[in-house]
């Protein structure tokens, strides 16, 4: 299985009145993608991590050391230490020596960012909360920079690695999906999980449409509403045009069945404990709790698919989420457990936000006070909720599903608030 996370940015300009597609101009998004790697010496990875981290630390602590270098940028820094730290031609000599010789550029430079990011992010804490300490230790993730591997596909890839004693070739086996035709591949990072080694790689991909959002408002554009629930309907959607006529509803079921697989893993738990009396250490039921994980992850992105696989279908532009106050947000996800089906929304936002933007669409969120109080259909007070069948009635006799009638307010007033809507 493939998890994806995303970093993006994006170029535009003004749209054609009227049209919904190429309506900017063209951006691009960076999806990360995680492949199993093979090789007959994976020891060599660790060592070759070792070494990284060791190089990381040292521009780490030289950096800290340097007052005047911290208000610099990321690169005038590493210019600055490597003028510290690696002799110069004319036979220029470093005040601070790398105390390891020969170590490939890329490399080094590849640990000095590391070193260099670390550092910076410990002065933005310190900065706050000045009883925080230096790491001792960094265990970053060994970035490949070009120069560093090589016979590059979905298939293989040959890295260059430290044994120890030397540097030498290792050819590595891939399995998983085949990347996106015309993507752009970047520099990928081997990273151990649990008893997986993993290559990350980050994907660049083209966006032909990256229109404001008030820019597709103003041309039309459908948008796509969805309220979240902690019944057997992970969400409610509810399609509106530009008029705020409604197009199509869709229930995404399942979590029920997601429930299900939690509490049986929980309660393996719970029968592990009670075994022991509580006397466990060290990682305990791991495999449990890891099997948690990977089923919130696994049902994330099949809802997320799903919610995208029907935008795509209803030509949607915009996908629109309710937003609430944080103590509220807090309150009702405790109310819902962390195992619920209305805890994964937050997992299935965070999916929604980059999968969407692959795909055109641009999410955002609205306030969602008052969706709940008012019929949607005449505006009336709702007076009577049944929790157990999920249907409300308002004050004229109108009833309808509870999250339906509260999706429908939030495309209304999300209309409202760009001038759209009836």
């Amino acid at each position: 299985m493939i998890f994806l996370c995303k970093k993006r940015r994006t170029k535009m300009k003004e749209p054609e009145t009227g049209k919904k597609e190429n309506t900017g101009k063209s951006g691009y998004s960076i999806t990360t993608w995680r492949l199993h790697l093979w090789c007959r010496h994976p020891e060599w990875l660790r060592t070759t991590q070792e070494f990284y981290n060791r190089i990381a630390e040292f521009y780490y602590n030289l950096l800290l050391d340097h007052t005047d270098l911290w208000e610099m940028g990321s690169q005038q820094t590493l210019r600055e230490l490597e003028i510290m730290s690696i002799p110069g031609r004319g036979g220029r000599i470093p005040s601070d020596p790398l105390p390891w010789q020969k170590v490939p550029l890329y490399f080094r430079r590849a640990a000095a960012n590391e070193g260099i990011a670390s550092a910076k992010s410990y002065l933005s804490h310190f900065a706050q909360d000045e009883k925080i300490g230096r790491a001792e230790k960094l265990n970053a993730a060994v970035t490949y920079y070009k120069g560093m591997y090589q016979d590059f596909s979905a298939k293989k890839i040959t890295l260059r690695v430290w044994t120890g004693d030397t540097w030498t070739w290792m050819h590595c086996r891939l399995s998983g999906r085949d990347f996106p035709e015309n993507a752009r591949l970047m520099s990928p990072s081997v990273v151990f999980e649990y008893k997986y080694d993993m290559l990350h790689v980050p994907v660049r991909q083209n966006n032909e449409n990256t229109a404001t959002v008030r820019q597709r408002m103003q041309a039309g554009c459908r948008i796509l509403c969805i309220q979240f629930t902690n019944s057997d309907a992970f969400a409610v959607g509810v399609v509106l045009d530009g008029t705020g006529q409604e197009i199509a509803v869709k229930f995404w079921k399942g979590g029920k069945e997601y429930s299900h697989h939690c509490r049986k893993l929980l309660e393996k738990i719970q029968k592990s404990q009670e075994a022991t009396g509580g006397r466990q250490t060290g990682r305990v039921d791991q495999k449990y709790w890891m099997h948690l994980k990977h089923l919130s992850e696994h049902y994330g992105h099949q809802v997320t698919s799903q919610i995208l696989r029907f935008a795509v279908e209803q030509d949607v532009s915009v996908i629109v989420l309710p937003r609430y106050n944080q103590e509220y947000s807090r309150n009702v996800m405790k109310g819902s457990g962390n195992w619920g089906p209305l805890h994964l929304s937050t997992r299935i936002r965070q999916y929604l936000d980059y999968k969407a933007w692959k795909n055109g669409i641009i999410v955002i969120e609205v306030h969602a006070t008052g969706i709940s109080t008012n019929c949607a259909r005449c505006g009336a007070e709702i007076i009577r909720t049944d929790t157990r069948t999920e249907l409300c009635c308002c004050a004229n006799g109108h009833q309808t599903n509870r999250y339906l009638n509260a999706v429908r307010n939030l495309g209304k007033k999300c209309l409202t608030q760009f001038g759209r809507g009836a």
